[in-house]
């Protein structure tokens, strides 16, 4: 037994280096080898860590402060601008007198059965509008027309004259029957007449209507003795409300 323990030991041992003066001083430098390493590595780390937080605030600031990421970072946002719905609306002016409407109402308020029209005619516009048709009603060609102003023009009753009647509403009415269109040898020659009536409202702006005995009011025969419409339906023509006027002209003419 004691023998055998004997062996085993001097087995294990026999490969052992004693310890020496150089082996103790090979070991302390092998510790101090592998202190300094672990010392470099924490170092290292801790440098790479204060680099890496460092270009992280260095990379947000940068960020922040670019253009495309203003709203970061407490910058301002920008306010967006209002809606076209929110904007004040400005005062609408009043629109102009559409001639091509007048011709329209002219045509609604005269049509009747067995009367055909040709050559419309339209001029003005804004702040007055004429309109034209020839009318046959199988009895000849005639023409009427209507003119709307917004005024300016001088009120044909001021002063009073025959012809002049003064309205309920205060608007004034002056009518003409069968007037000749030349003042020369001419009416002799085409013997053109016309109804003419206008009413005068009291803002100044007035609706004007001729009828004549000729397809045009100079420069042709006449067609018919007397003018398709009389001067009483011209009044009434004139007193319809289908009329669309001009605004109000500040024109002032002469009265």
């Amino acid at each position: 037994m004691n023998t055998q323990l004997t062996d085993l030991m001097n087995r294990a041992t026999e490969n052992l280096e004693p310890v020496t003066p150089d082996l103790l001083e090979r070991s302390v430098a092998q510790g101090l080898r592998l202190r300094r390493r672990r010392t470099a590595i924490a170092t290292a780390s801790g440098a790479g860590a204060v680099l890496a937080t460092a270009g992280l605030i260095a990379g947000g600031i940068h960020l922040a402060g670019s253009p495309q990421d203003a709203g970061v970072a407490g910058s301002p946002v920008p306010i967006a601008k209002p809606s076209a719905s929110a904007k004040a609306t400005p005062t609408a002016k009043p629109a102009g007198v559409n001639p091509k409407q007048t011709l329209a109402t002219l045509k609604a308020l005269i049509a009747a059965p067995g009367r055909t029209f040709a050559s419309p005619e339209t001029w003005g516009g804004g702040g007055y509008a004429g309109a034209a048709y020839v009318v046959n009603d199988g009895h000849g060609a005639a023409r009427v027309d209507v003119l709307l102003s917004g005024g300016g023009e001088g009120n044909p009753c001021v002063p009073k004259r025959a012809g002049c009647s003064t309205l309920p509403d205060g608007s004034v009415l002056y009518v003409s029957k069968e007037s000749p269109e030349y003042s020369d040898s001419r009416q002799a020659e085409y013997r053109v007449v016309s109804n003419y009536v206008v009413l005068f409202r009291p803002d100044g702006r007035n609706i004007n209507l001729t009828s004549y005995n000729a397809p045009a009011e100079k420069g042709k025969q006449h067609t018919r003795p007397t003018p398709l419409l009389s001067v009483e339906d011209l009044s009434a023509l004139a007193k319809s409300k289908a009329w669309k006027l001009p605004p109000v002209s500040s024109f002032k003419g002469t009265k």
